[in-house]
């Protein structure tokens, strides 16, 4: 009998060191996966793991890519497993898997938490996807693919029809820096201040001013200087040198603000994919984003409007740690967000020269004149 329990428990020890071995051969072949095929998880929710539940391999955990999830299942179908892998948007979420930023700018957080760290921001009238909500916050993906989360009270979740007659309104977009939209036509007292590139809906109009509706329902009146036909901007729109520099220059002086991409205040590619918003252009959130996408010019050959990138330079061990971006004015001139949006220079010569870039300058990139995945026209994204 004891020869029995010795032999039964060899086989216990057996079986379970094999399906150790068999999660840690899908974890790595997931990670290998995660590797080849997600290019960066601030625009991708990409998690899952494999685990053993009675006996069987389970892969648990969600995802934003349900082509992604069936190529790796693709991978992993010798292994026999059981799918608890959630495609995003969940059920949680019903029917209203889009949404409207309905505030001049919202605050997008790391966590759903108002104490959570800003990572960006979306202005009013901006299209969202939501992918999940939890106690209060919704959890989206803005128009450049970054994922972040918002409080409930920031946007109007919308189902697709519903996104599609907001789309097919008269939308109009604010050209100017700051402005103030007025609850009467008087422009006596405000509803909401708004800020470049704020959409909302035109209703009605006289010389004197414009009457608008918010994506929440409210309604105002703004003085139609500073104001253009959103359709005729988005399918007019084509970024020049000369047009982004005049942009860029305009937004000078402004505060520097971590996770900010609003006029109000901007950090440095915030302030860049700003510029190239109202100029047409949807780049990619953060700097080392950006610097994944264009084309790689030399310095010796920068035109206005190419962007600069700094940081860490590579070694024998390490890659080089993109950090910082700038916007190119033509020549070593360049203007950017630190401290302030001011201008700076690699030419030692200049004024306004800057050793610490000088000496962590990296790369430059094109971006005008290319269309690609993370430089992309606003007049073909599918939700404006």
């Amino acid at each position: 009998m004891n020869r029995f329990y010795f032999i039964i428990n060899i086989l216990i020890v057996l079986l379970a060191s094999c399906n150790v071995g068999k999660r840690n051969q899908a974890d790595r072949i997931i990670k290998d996966f995660e590797t080849e095929n997600i290019p960066d998880k601030r625009e991708a929710v990409f998690d899952v793991r494999a685990i053993y539940d009675h006996g069987k391999l389970v892969l648990k955990g969600e995802t934003s890519e349900p082509l992604l999830k069936d190529k790796l299942f693709r991978e992993l179908e010798p292994m026999n497993f059981a799918d608890s892998v959630t495609v995003l948007p969940d059920t949680s979420v019903g029917e209203e898997t889009y949404a409207i930023v309905t505030v001049p700018v919202a605050n997008l957080k790391a966590a759903p938490s108002h104490s959570s760290e800003l990572v960006t921001q979306a202005i009013l009238g901006t299209p969202v996807k939501i992918l999940k909500q939890k106690d209060g916050w919704y959890y989206i993906q803005t128009p450049d693919k970054y994922i972040s989360w918002v409080d409930a009270a920031g946007i109007l979740p919308v189902t697709r029809p519903e996104l599609q007659e907001w789309q097919n309104s008269d939308r109009i977009l604010f050209t100017g820096i700051n402005g103030l939209v007025y609850e009467d036509n008087n422009f006596t007292i405000p509803v909401s201040d708004v800020t470049l590139g704020c959409i909302l809906t035109k209703t009605d109009e006289t010389y004197r001013w414009l009457k608008v509706r918010f994506p929440d329902g409210r309604s105002g009146f703004v003085p139609p200087q500073d104001w253009t036909g959103f359709n005729a901007f988005r399918n007019a729109a084509k970024p020049n040198p000369e047009k982004i520099v005049s942009q860029a220059r305009q937004l000078s002086g402004r505060s520097y603000l971590w996770g900010g991409t609003s006029a109000s205040a901007m950090d440095c590619s915030g302030f860049v994919k700003t510029v190239y918003f109202v100029n047409g252009l949807i780049l990619a959130r953060d700097a080392s984003l950006q610097a994944m996408h264009g084309s790689k010019v030399e310095l010796t050959h920068v035109q206005p409007g190419d962007l600069l990138f700094f940081g860490q330079k590579a070694t024998e061990n390490k890659k080089a740690k993109i950090t910082h971006v700038a916007l190119s004015l033509g020549g070593a001139e360049f203007i950017h967000a630190s401290g302030i949006i001011k201008q700076n220079s690699l030419n030692p010569a200049s004024e306004v020269y800057s050793e610490y870039r000088k000496n962590s300058f990296i790369k430059t990139m094109r971006v005008i004149g290319i269309e690609e995945d993370g430089i992309q026209p606003v007049k073909s994204h599918p939700w404006y």
